[in-house]
């Protein structure tokens, strides 16, 4: 359903429905987006969402009743970012240039944003990406990649900038907290698909090496960070020691946790701390497990602020469900 040419039998439900599905069947989540100005429809998607939020967006039963009902007639919008295996897609846009842009001088003479990334490749010593791609109704392309294996996932941008993931004009850089329009999304108003333009079978492939390196901002090297005290002493309360154990051990699996498997292992770690709080709270005080986690997230390779943002959801969950645990 997400070829270059797509069957007008049948109804725009079904077949929007079918791309969703097929999506999802590949591991990379979707959102409903209005046919008019192809914004999102559902809420919750975010830069900052926690892994509890994202998961309607890969659950094929909640896609399939998003356009067997409501919005049955919705374009299909894929998340970038983050995928159900906590990575996903990054897509990299190119848009045509449209009358009246003003561009600096040494891209005055191109017309499209894939004039100017030919002109990255050439000057990085690199091929043009051989991966999924997609033509837009306006004649635009979408080049799809994987995120990177390794490393922080890369955010958005648009056009060019001072600083990554900014590739140049006319190229907009769509990553965590963002979308595309799915290939074979079909909207009546538009009367054209969204069409893929890459052979089929061939699907998102990871991000060459010159391209990556214009994407990924250069890393300095944060000082290191030593976790907090644990205020507990070996005169505490029983529950108090077990309270400092689980700290410990809590603290120990977020830092050694896999790729893939760190911003779910910290969101667990912080509900099972706030759910343990109300039996020892002088230990498992917020501040201590927010100190403690985050330091351990930081040794893994995570991002601070998406960290402190799973951290805090995690344990305001944790402590709503821990809340009255120990009454009879």
């Amino acid at each position: 359903m997400d070829g270059a040419s797509m069957r007008q039998s049948g109804s725009v439900t079904e077949q929007q429905r079918a791309v969703a599905l097929t999506w999802v069947r590949r591991g990379y989540p979707v959102i409903p987006c209005s046919r008019t100005d192809k914004g999102p429809m559902v809420a919750g998607f975010g830069r900052d969402a926690a892994p509890e939020q994202l998961a309607p967006f890969s659950d094929p039963e909640q896609v399939s009743a998003w356009w067997s009902g409501r919005f049955k007639r919705a374009h299909v919008g894929l998340l970038t970012g983050r995928g159900a295996d906590g990575r996903g897609l990054l897509v990299v846009d190119l848009d045509m240039k449209k009358p009246g842009t003003v561009l600096p001088d040494e891209y005055a003479d191109v017309s499209s944003g894939a004039d100017v990334l030919e002109r990255l490749a050439a000057a990085a010593g690199g091929e043009w990406p051989d991966t999924y791609m997609v033509l837009t109704p306006s004649g635009g392309i979408h080049l799809y990649f994987q995120q990177p294996a390794d490393g922080p996932l890369i955010g958005c941008a648009t056009g060019a900038g001072p600083t990554a993931p900014h590739l140049g004009p006319l190229i907009d850089v769509r990553g965590v907290g963002g979308l595309v329009i799915a290939a074979g999304s079909y909207s009546a108003a538009q009367e054209i698909p969204y069409r893929r333009a890459s052979p089929a079978g061939l699907l998102p492939q990871p991000l060459p090496g010159w391209l990556l390196e214009r994407l990924r901002p250069a890393v300095v090297p944060a000082p290191a960070r030593r976790p907090a005290p644990v205020h507990a002493l070996p005169s505490g309360t029983r529950a108090e020691r077990a309270a400092a154990a689980g700290l410990t051990s809590a603290v120990e699996k977020v830092a050694s946790a896999g790729e893939g498997e760190r911003n779910r292992s910290l969101f667990s770690a912080a509900r099972w701390l706030g759910e343990l709080h109300e039996t020892a709270p002088a230990v498992l005080d917020e501040s201590t497990v927010r100190e403690q986690l985050l330091s351990a997230a930081l040794a893994s390779g995570q991002n601070e602020r998406e960290s402190l943002r799973t951290i805090r959801s995690g344990w305001e969950r944790g402590v709503r469900d821990g809340s009255g645990a120990g009454a009879a």
